[in-house]
């Protein structure tokens, strides 16, 4: 159990709804200017956890530049755990979320869609965009879930921030404020909004294309506050790049903060300097992090000045030995790898291209270090997998393990097998997801396979969640009308789908044709459609998928 759940529960105990958001403010470091009197008033939702919410770099920047505005003031909620889970209400001031000018929800997981609906729902504001009148809170959604298909949302929401904030925010909060009196003037706030590029009105706008900034130079992105009860606990986390330069076929976190762009090592070293709050941990965040020019030259200019370093994830083959000396003077003990596929073949044709040969020399560098954990990620269900690609991640671990507790039998292995799922403005897009009974088979065998190991603990997974997540990546607003079905009305998801004329198996579970209109085709991205389906048929062909 972390500490940040110790925590959590300790200040549950006991405690009124003030009582137990004043104690956790209390454990936060840094701060962000809630300025009291400011006329246009902001609720930000993130409909996860607390810890996980504030984990959010994303998150946390959208509180920031709303609350950097000198006409906002913006608070945060969260999906707060019994006996509070029914108090939708902001940390700040308590207020309920139907009492602010507009309610902003960050998105970073499909299954949250869940509980943008059941806050809605609880917080007596009309559920639907079509019932709401001028006294109602504008609904606004971002993030990457926006950014990728958010056609589910589009009964509920008002307007899509769809990309990336800066320069958007600040645009949108002069708008709310020019609009500010009496909530008079809904149509015409929504008319001005929908003119900001990168937002999206479903009332008035047809398309949208998804905005990215040129340079990050200018837009330092940092946590403001830190707190033990983060899933990152008591760690400043600063974003290093944004996009990716690799073509994994299966990830949308590549496509979604495409192009590829990072910042000056002085940049962050500078951002650390000034806007930590007083942690010892730094974090270095972005998908593309692996390609950072002179990774290990920032790494070690941030332990000589007295921070521990850490990172989510590096891909094998950028794991020199200089980096892993770095990483140990910085007090890193876990380090985490995501060989994504059991065999050579398979990696190769999902883009992922890493050879075992590298993967074991990596380990075996590991293996010598002080890092204590080594976290390994891989999918199952992948488009062409073989039930030989799935008894391979069974040895590849096995061997992985062998070689990373060689010297020291106290080192562990946490494993985290995850389901493949179609991403939206990805190669796979149109690939066909694995059934619920096909990924708990073959997660079956992994886990017979590794049942005498020692030293191994693998994450668990729900099969039927991950269906679930892929119904709400792909679907269309019937999939948004049936989750209404499911909260309100208690029926069965495969109930309600098949009562919004949701056909599951058509949706998930077969290849889909370029010729066929996909939910998400009214937001323009930088890569065509016409580029990915060429790939896609492509590595197809190659792969033998078919």
């Amino acid at each position: 159990m972390g500490r940040w759940n110790r925590l959590s529960k300790r200040l549950v105990r006991g405690r009124t709804f003030q009582e137990y958001t004043k104690k956790l403010l209390n454990y936060e470091i840094g701060s962000v200017t809630i300025k009291r009197g400011a006329p246009v008033r902001i609720a930000l939702v993130y409909p996860n956890r607390y810890s996980v919410g504030m984990a959010s770099l994303g998150f946390q920047t959208v509180y920031r530049l709303f609350n950097e505005h000198p006409e906002v003031r913006c608070e945060r909620a969260f999906v707060l755990g019994a006996p509070f889970h029914r108090e939708i209400r902001t940390l700040e001031s308590g207020e309920r979320l139907d009492t602010f000018d507009i309610v902003g929800f960050s998105l970073s997981f499909e299954l949250d869609l869940l509980n943008v609906v059941r806050f809605l729902i609880q917080s007596r504001i009309p559920l639907f965009a079509k019932d709401r009148g001028e006294k109602d809170p504008l609904i606004v959604v971002g993030g990457v879930v926006a950014s990728l298909n958010p056609s589910p949302l589009l009964p509920f929401v008002d307007g899509l921030l769809v990309g990336e904030g800066e320069g958007v925010l600040y645009r949108m909060a002069d708008v709310l404020f020019r609009f500010r009196q009496g909530r008079e003037y809904r149509q015409d706030r929504l008319q001005a909004l929908s003119e900001i590029d990168g937002v999206f009105i479903p009332k008035l706008n047809t398309a949208v294309r998804r905005h990215f900034v040129p340079s990050l130079e200018n837009y330092p992105v940092y946590t403001p506050i830190v707190t033990p009860l983060s899933h990152f606990e008591e760690m400043f986390v600063v974003e290093v790049v944004r996009g990716c330069t690799r073509g994994c076929f299966f990830c949308g976190a590549q496509k979604v903060y495409s192009p590829y762009r990072f910042r000056s090592g002085e940049s962050i070293v500078e951002t650390v300097a000034r806007w930590n709050p007083g942690a010892k941990r730094v974090g270095l965040e972005g998908a593309g992090l692996s390609d950072y020019p002179d990774l290990e030259g920032l790494c070690g200019t941030l332990v000589d000045m007295g921070y521990e370093v850490s990172f989510s994830s590096i891909r094998a083959d950028r794991v020199t030995p200089e980096l892993v000396k770095m990483l140990e003077r910085g007090g890193v003990r876990s380090f985490a790898i995501a060989p994504e596929a059991g065999t050579e073949r398979l990696r190769q044709c999902i883009g992922k291209g890493i050879k075992d040969s590298i993967l074991l020399d990596v380990v075996r560098l590991l293996g010598d270090s002080s890092v204590k954990v080594l976290k390994l990620y891989f999918l199952i269900g992948l488009p062409g997998e073989t039930d030989e690609d799935v008894e391979a991640v069974v040895g590849l671990v096995r061997e992985l393990a062998a070689i990373f507790t060689k010297r020291d039998k106290g080192k562990r292995i946490r494993l985290s097998v995850n389901g493949f799922i179609p991403k939206p403005f990805t190669e796979f897009q149109w690939a066909p997801m694995a059934s619920e009974k096909e990924l708990s088979r073959k997660r079956r065998m992994i886990r017979k396979g590794l049942k005498e190991e020692r030293g191994i603990s693998i994450v668990p997974k729900s099969s039927r969640e991950e269906v679930l997540q892929g119904i709400l990546s792909l679907g269309d607003e019937g999939v948004g009308y049936a989750m209404v079905d499911a909260i309100e009305k208690g029926v069965s998801w495969k109930k309600a789908l098949k009562e919004r004329d949701v056909d599951i198996t058509k949706l998930l579970h077969q290849e889909r044709h370029f010729e066929s209109e996909l939910p998400w085709d009214f937001v323009v991205s930088e890569i065509s459609k016409e580029q990915l389906w060429e790939r896609y048929r492509r590595h197809i062909s190659e792969g033998s998928f078919l």
